[in-house]
């Protein structure tokens, strides 16, 4: 049920890119059975230090049939120095036990589009996109064209980008902020994903957009799309507000 709390324990913990934490949740036996989770939706982490309650919200980031196979729940993390969850999760052990509420959010895909669909992500706001994996090439099957904006500061903090090329029917771009030199082979772009909305030949009646990820990011695309037209109903957005401490 969204919103009830489940207990979980840490089963794995994998450094995906200089800042980034991928942790591997299992739900126990008999509360597992009946979660279940949309791609693009996430889940609050509640563990206690020194007798407080901390919440952090993360994406879900591998796909319900993954999660079916293999009982798994998967998040990333990015690292903040001197952060509650990044402190823990950098060195805690598997077996390490929490509580985790939801599923959460209503960023997810429904069967068809009426245009082209396009995903940008910052950070571990690419998350979600890789949980709809399987709903993209479904999307793509039927003939919507699905483009993948991924933004980091530098190659080493990226994240799922092999997720996205292998992906023969999606197209994908990986915006650099500062990395001084790029690999255009590998799809790589100076600027950021909002710099990227004139090359993809917006149309303001059909298109549809997707934003995840840093609040000012998802601002800044907002105020581009509605001045190229877009309206409220054709940008859907999920803000990451970062807790710090």
């Amino acid at each position: 049920m969204p919103g009830s709390l489940l207990s979980a324990k840490l089963v794995n913990t994998e450094q995906i890119s200089s800042n980034t934490l991928q942790l591997s949740f299992e739900l126990v036996q008999d509360e597992r059975e009946c979660f279940t989770f949309i791609a693009g939706q996430f889940v609050q982490l509640q563990f206690e230090i020194d007798g407080k309650i901390y919440k952090r919200s993360y994406s879900i980031a591998n796909t319900p049939d993954d999660f079916k196979a293999t009982r798994q729940l998967e998040v990333a993390l990015s690292l903040v120095n001197g952060g509650v969850a990044s402190e823990l999760f950098k060195k805690a052990a598997p077996g390490i036990e929490l509580n985790i509420a939801g599923p959460f959010g209503a960023l997810t895909l429904p069967e068809t589009f009426p245009g082209q669909l396009i995903l940008a992500g910052t950070g571990t706001g690419v998350a979600p996109y890789r949980s709809m994996i399987p709903q993209l090439k479904a999307l793509t099957d039927k003939g919507t064209p699905v483009t993948v904006l991924m933004g980091f500061r530098y190659r080493k903090e990226s994240i799922y980008s092999n997720d996205f090329t292998q992906l023969s029917n999606i197209k994908h771009r990986t915006c650099l902020s500062r990395e001084p030199r790029l690999n255009t082979a590998e799809y790589e772009y100076a600027g950021h994903v909002q710099d990227q909305f004139d090359a993809l030949s917006l149309n303001p009646e059909e298109d549809v957009v997707y934003l995840c990820g840093n609040p000012c990011m998802i601002d800044d695309c907002v105020t581009i799309l509605r001045d190229r037209g877009l309206s409220p109903r054709q940008i859907k957005r999920e803000k990451y507000v970062y807790s710090g401490h």
